[in-house]
């Protein structure tokens, strides 16, 4: 439904209500790679998501400095990854020490105790208030079929009970566990 031109303007929403609005609903924590200027690059996000099958994109934000790459990497997080995590959030932290990665295929970092990286090309950008959207289509996966994700609720982290090799399959194909 359109709003009409007389629609009247939505009252203002304090910052810190909104973000404690938000927290109520519990999200991953992923860590989004790249190298610019071959030096490696990350941003902890809980902002992700399947935007299609076909072609298989995601969405979810980045930074300038990594934009201009081209490519990007989602890191999806474990539980072990807290302490990483907690580390890395803060501005102007070197967010790869003491954490272990690899170059991808594509070029952008991925850690090797991820629980799923998705290796990006960026298909699209959009500014959105203080961020960038950014839609990239993905190119080359990696899945671990073991540990607990790392997940953000109200402030705070927490994880799963059950751990991926408990989760039902539920494309219906056989487990590929070893």
């Amino acid at each position: 439904m359109a709003l009409s031109a007389s629609a009247r303007a939505p009252a203002a929403i304090d910052p810190y209500e909104f973000r404690e609005t938000l927290g109520r609903f519990a999200t991953g924590v992923a860590f989004v790679t790249a190298m610019p200027g071959g030096k490696p690059a990350g941003l902890i996000v809980n902002s992700l998501t399947s935007v299609s099958l076909e072609p298989p994109l995601v969405a979810s934000l980045t930074w300038q400095r990594m934009r201009r790459t081209g490519r990007f990497a989602v890191n999806v997080l474990a539980r072990q990854h807290e302490d990483f995590v907690r580390r890395a959030s803060p501005a102007g932290t070197d967010r790869f020490a003491g954490i272990d990665w690899e170059l991808g295929a594509g070029g952008a970092p991925l850690l090797t105790g991820a629980l799923a990286a998705l290796e990006c090309e960026i298909a699209t950008e959009h500014a959105a208030g203080d961020h960038w959207i950014v839609v990239g289509r993905v190119g080359g996966l990696r899945t671990s079929r073991v540990g607990q994700p790392l997940i953000f609720f109200a402030g705070a982290f927490g994880w799963a009970s059950s751990t991926v090799t408990d989760a039902p399959r539920t494309d219906g194909r056989e487990s590929d566990e070893a």
